[in-house]
């Protein structure tokens, strides 16, 4: 996984990222995929669910660039990068946008940063679950996005865990 690579293994990442969502989303995906680049520390959030409505503020904003723009963006950036996570963003019968998220090496603390330091970068692949998931049940790819399917099923799921005193 060093630079030259670095094109295969963003192609490898939506492949298997695509493969999760099939397995784990009731979604179709569109093939006509576009990309959003982020890094992991743009974002801000005491918890979960305010870093999750952070990201959706601040990438509704990035307009979605071809495959060849961020791979060229993220190569400059290479040497720099620890951590690559590739996300669904927003998914629909048009259009598939992919969030390649990347932590870099220059934000760890310095102890780590000294054992990692010449660590080729790390690929993921990720589906961001809601806290109503359960194992086995498929969900909606746009989940993060709200909408009346997910505050209901937020709902069920806070009735049925709430704390009796």
């Amino acid at each position: 996984m060093f630079r030259e690579n670095l094109e295969k293994d963003i192609k490898d990442s939506v492949t298997n990222l695509v493969r999760l969502v099939e397995k784990e989303c009731w979604n179709k995906l569109s093939a006509n995929f576009s990309f959003i680049l982020s890094d992991f520390n743009e974002f801000k959030g005491e918890n979960f669910f305010e870093l999750a409505k952070s990201k959706v503020e601040i990438n509704n904003k990035k307009i979605p660039q071809r495959l060849e723009t961020v791979i060229e963006t993220l190569r400059t950036e290479y040497s720099d990068l620890h951590d690559i996570v590739l996300y669904i963003f927003k998914a629909n019968k048009s259009e598939t946008i992919i969030e390649i998220e990347y932590f870099r090496k220059s934000n760890l603390d310095d102890d780590y940063l000294e054992g990692i330091k010449n660590n080729p970068t790390m690929f993921h692949s990720k589906i961001a679950m809601p806290p109503y998931w359960k194992n086995g049940k498929k969900i909606d790819v746009n989940w993060h996005f709200g909408g009346l399917r997910h505050r209901m099923n937020l709902f069920v799921y806070n009735f049925n865990n709430r704390k009796t005193i």
